[in-house]
C-alpha cells in the first residue's frame, strides 16, 4: 500500500473535524439519548435557543379566572414538543407532559417578550426534559398582566400576582394540555421554580376544591419556594407526590419553612409522599450557572431587601440526579 501525501491527510483531518462538528450541532439541536441509550445528566452548557428546540407559541383560555375584572382572557404560554423520543418513537399512551412555572422574575430576558426571548433556564431544562421523551409547556402569568418582566421587587401584601391567581394558571394549563393530541393527561407534571415552585405548592395544595374538568397532577417538583403561606393553612395535605429542592443557605425562601412544612404535612397525611432534599451550602437559584452575587431591590426578600442568588455546581449536579430519579420512578 503506498503511504498517504501530507495533502491527502490533512484533507482527511479537515473532512473529519468538519464532519465532527456538524454530528455536534445536530446533536444540540436535537437532543436524543446516546447510542449507548444514555441520557444527558444535565442541561448543555449552551441553551439552544427557541428556534432550536421548537417552540410553538400558543394561548390558553382563562375561562374560569376569578381575578380582576380587566384581567386578559387568554394566558400565552409556549409549547415544545421532544423531537426524538428515548425510545425513538412516542409511546402508545402519548407523551408526558411538564407544565414549568416561571418564578417572580418572568419568563423572559430583558431582550424582549417573546419566544425568542425565553430565559437561558427554561430553554435548559425544556431541552433536557424533550432528551427524556417530555413536551413541556410554559405558562407566561405576567406577560398577559403587564409585568412581562416580573414582580421580585413587589411587596408580598402589595402582589395582585399572587398564589391563588397562579394556581388558576395551572390549572387553566392542564386543561389545555388534556385537550392536545398525542399526550397523555395522566402523566402531567408540575415544575416550577421560586414564585413559580409557590405556584406548585398551592395547586397540589389537597384543601383546596378541585374543578371536575381538570386532570390530574401526577407529580410535582418544587425549587427553593417560600413555604411560608403553605406552613400557615392548618388544614394544608398533598394531593400529588411533592419533591421540594432547597439550599440550605437560601436567604430568599429558607429552607428551615420547608422542612417545617415537610413535618406538618406527614403529621396529618402519614401517606403522602413529600420528599425534601437540602443541598448544603447552596443559595437560591443553585441549579443554574451564574455566579453567587447579592441581588438588592427584592423587597420580598430578607436583609432589608437584599439576597444571594446563584448556581453551586455540586448541588446542581446533585439536584439534577434527583430531578432524573423523580420523573423516572414509575409511581413516585
Amino acid at each position: 500500500m503506498r503511504p498517504e501525501c501530507p495533502v491527502m491527510r490533512a484533507s482527511l483531518r479537515m473532512a473529519a473535524a468538519l464532519t465532527g462538528a456538524l454530528l455536534a450541532l445536530h446533536a444540540f439541536a436535537q437532543p436524543t439519548p446516546d447510542a449507548e441509550g444514555a441520557l444527558p445528566d444535565m442541561p448543555a452548557a449552551r441553551a439552544p435557543s427557541a428556534a432550536e428546540l421548537g417552540v410553538q407559541t400558543v394561548e390558553i383560555p382563562r375561562a374560569v379566572m376569578k381575578d380582576a375584572e380587566d384581567a386578559p382572557q387568554t394566558l400565552t404560554a409556549y409549547w415544545i414538543k421532544p423531537g426524538v423520543t428515548p425510545a425513538g418513537k412516542a409511546p402508545a399512551a402519548g407523551l408526558p407532559v411538564v407544565i414549568a412555572l416561571h418564578g417572580c422574575s418572568g419568563l423572559y430576558t430583558q431582550a424582549g417578550v417573546d419566544a425568542k426571548a425565553l430565559g437561558t433556564r427554561y430553554r435548559g431544562y425544556a431541552q433536557w426534559l424533550g432528551a427524556r421523551g417530555y413536551a413541556v409547556v410554559l405558562p407566561d402569568s405576567f406577560g398577559p398582566r403587564g409585568k412581562p418582566h416580573g414582580i421580585c421587587t413587589e411587596r408580598f401584601a402589595a402582589r395582585d400576582i399572587n398564589g391563588a391567581v397562579r394556581r388558576a394558571d395551572v390549572l387553566a394549563t392542564m386543561r389545555w394540555v388534556a385537550a392536545q393530541p398525542g399526550v397523555d393527561a395522566h402523566r402531567i407534571v408540575l415544575l416550577g421554580w421560586s414564585n413559580g415552585a409557590q405556584a406548585v405548592l398551592e395547586t397540589v395544595d389537597a384543601s383546596l376544591a378541585w374543578p371536575a374538568d381538570t386532570p390530574t397532577v401526577e407529580r410535582a417538583v418544587a425549587f427553593y419556594p417560600g413555604c411560608a403561606a403553605a406552613l400557615q393553612r392548618a388544614k394544608y395535605q398533598l394531593n400529588a407526590p411533592l419533591l421540594l429542592l432547597a439550599g440550605s443557605n437560601d436567604d430568599w425562601t429558607p429552607a428551615d419553612r420547608c422542612q417545617a412544612l415537610q413535618t406538618a404535612v406527614l403529621a396529618r397525611q402519614p401517606q403522602a409522599r413529600f420528599e425534601l432534599e437540602t443541598f448544603g451550602g447552596a443559595y437560591h437559584g443553585f441549579d443554574g450557572t451564574a455566579p453567587i452575587k447579592e441581588r438588592s431591590g427584592n423587597l420580598g426578600g430578607r436583609r432589608h431587601g437584599t439576597v444571594t442568588v446563584g448556581g453551586d455546581p455540586a448541588a446542581r449536579e446533585a439536584a439534577f440526579a434527583k430531578l432524573a430519579a423523580w420523573l423516572d420512578v414509575p409511581h413516585p
